[in-house]
């Protein structure tokens, strides 16, 4: 019991206080466009998003300074769509989640913060209201978030997930890679012209290098990424890490040596070479269960959460 208490507390709180940081703007600014506020801003599958709900999200790339293009505003309308999506699929899926169950996690939520010294003189209903929240919000979220539970509880067993283990054991033993990149950043272009003028330099450097060229001798000339004066180096990363999806795949897939073809993300073009690696530990199922359990939901969440984008109705009136 403990431990099915456990991994969704944390990401509850985890929630909580991704939703302090985004939702904490600034309080006179809201009073003065109120009315403003009930604009509507999108639709998904007829229910709407308002715009206090993107402003109150757009307020943390003010604070940090940050420019707030029509690009970042439609990137941040998706990730309120994608939340209504799924609130909407856990609405229609009937799974019932009792008072009882809320409460124990409410209890859990207490507990915690109460262990927190930065929260430990709060209580939860006065955190909460800081962030214009409630604790009937709060409720309505853990509801989702058990149902959510229970969802993956019916559909996937635990067959699923040591299979899942057994295919991506280095997520769960250890194994780090120490690799070194070249990057042509290509995110503040804009026409079709200087993205191919951007992989054409990417090709050119990628011929130099097979050519002989040092590797990290190249990138401190050309690379766009702040490493390029450690010569590209990315330090040692396990696969879990916030290194780019698509660099840690291409790193674990080569030998010590190797230098990859070129690698597109959204940050620009690449190119990597692997330096050194650290072979993962002897590691069973049993002991990393919670953990192939919180990766593997969180996986199955992000292709549910594509799905329902790919099918949903949306349209942005921003």
């Amino acid at each position: 019991m403990y431990k099915k208490i456990v991994v969704p507390v944390m990401l509850l709180l985890f929630i909580l206080q991704i939703s302090n940081l985004l939702s904490a703007n600034e309080k006179t600014e809201a009073k003065t466009e109120a009315e403003a506020g009930n604009d509507v801003v999108a639709t998904v599958n007829g229910e709407e998003i308002f715009r206090k709900e993107l402003d109150s999200r757009l307020g943390v790339f003010k604070r940090l300074n940050q420019e707030v293009t029509r690009a970042v505003k439609i990137d941040v309308i998706n990730r309120l769509a994608e939340r209504v999506l799924l609130k909407q699929f856990i609405e229609g899926q009937d799974i019932g989640v009792s008072g009882g169950e809320i409460q124990a996690y409410i209890e859990g939520i207490e507990y915690m913060l109460k262990s927190d010294p930065r929260h430990s003189d709060k209580s939860l209903v006065e955190i909460l209201e800081t962030q214009g929240s409630s604790i009937g919000k709060l409720k309505d979220e853990i509801s989702r978030t058990l149902a959510l539970g229970k969802y993956y509880d019916q559909k996937y067993d635990e067959e699923d997930k040591i299979s899942y283990f057994k295919s991506n054991i280095s997520l769960f033993n250890g194994e780090r890679v120490r690799a070194s990149h070249i990057l042509i950043d290509t995110t503040k272009l804009k026409t079709a012209a200087e993205l191919e003028n951007a992989k054409q330099k990417i090709e050119e450097i990628k011929e130099e290098i097979d050519n002989g060229a040092d590797f990290a001798e190249t990138a401190r000339e050309y690379s766009t990424c702040s490493s390029a004066k450690n010569g590209g180096d990315m330090d040692f990363f396990s696969k879990r890490s916030d290194v780019l999806e698509e660099l840690a795949e291409a790193a674990f897939s080569m030998k010590v040596g190797e230098i990859s073809a070129l690698i597109k993300t959204k940050e620009g073009y690449h190119i990597i070479k692997v330096t050194d690696k650290e072979e993962g530990k002897d590691v069973s199922y049993k002991d990393v269960a919670d953990m192939v359990d919180l990766v593997y939901m969180g996986i199955k969440l992000e292709e549910l959460q594509k799905r329902l984008y790919e099918k949903a109705e949306i349209e942005i009136t921003l």
